[in-house]
């Protein structure tokens, strides 16, 4: 467990990788920012943007 949070704005993707970033962090990026964090077998792969459809 993390035991001291950091505040949205200074994280950083090293941080992602090394596992120092909580799951409700990770939300609060994805909510706020829109970016999706892909993991395999546990570990940070990548990060991309959301796509959102557009409706006319």
């Amino acid at each position: 467990m993390v035991a001291n949070e950091k505040r949205i704005e200074d994280i950083t993707l090293e941080n992602i990788k090394n596992g120092e970033v909580t799951l409700l962090q990770l939300s609060e990026i994805y909510t706020k920012m829109g970016f999706v964090f892909i993991a395999d077998s546990g570990k940070f792969t990548h990060i991309k943007k959301e796509r959102k459809e557009r409706i006319h």
